[in-house]
């Protein structure tokens, strides 16, 4: 119990630090923390991405040339989506020096109506989620997690609670999602399965 309460409030702790703002966007400001704040950089890529690297035009204007395997570690970055069009959306968390990705998620691909037993869960560019099935209204990356927020009635009101998980895969015919009890959750096609 005491645990729980220690981690809510090292959460409200993180999140009250940094600028909210809707999914797809991020504003670097001096009182932003890299350690507590949302490093997630907003853009395309570019026309000379290719198998080992990819260039990435921000939201800013800025091009970057990032390695997708460390030249330290030999460690791939997680690619979560595919290398289709060079207008896909994508989101990117890097090294410190953006010189290598930690994370790519390809967030045309993301942003698309998911299939379920239930109905459909559509995850919107715009950050809101509209759905038949799973509790969500909202979505929004956090430093390579993806957050699904809901409100939830209470006794003295409706709260925001927020769900954070992480992306196992993504194509244009599945979605697999992985919660903090580490079930996975299938999303596409016509069913939603959890497994252990």
């Amino acid at each position: 119990m005491k645990t729980g309460i220690l981690g809510a409030a090292l959460l409200t702790f993180m999140l009250s630090g940094c600028k909210k703002e809707p999914a797809g966007t991020h504003t670097e400001t001096e009182t932003d923390s890299p350690a507590l704040c949302d490093s997630t950089v907003w853009g395309h890529l570019g026309e000379d991405t290719g198998m080992s690297a990819m260039q990435f035009v921000t939201d800013a204007g800025d091009t970057l040339e990032v390695y997708r395997t460390s030249p330290y570690t030999g460690k791939d970055g997680k690619l979560m989506g595919e290398i289709r069009n060079m207008t896909d959306r994508f989101a990117l968390t890097l090294t410190e020096g953006n010189e290598t990705m930690v994370t790519a998620v390809n967030v045309t691909q993301l942003s698309q109506a998911w299939h379920t037993p239930e109905g459909t869960m559509e995850i919107k560019s715009d950050g809101t989620v509209v759905s038949q099935s799973l509790p969500y209204n909202g979505w929004k990356l956090w430093n390579g997690h993806i957050l699904f927020s809901s409100e939830v009635a209470q006794e003295y009101g409706k709260v925001t609670r927020v769900d954070t998980m992480d992306i196992v895969s993504l194509n244009d015919d599945s979605l697999l999602i992985r919660n903090h009890v580490n079930q996975v959750i299938r999303l596409g096609g016509n069913k939603l399965r959890i497994k252990d």
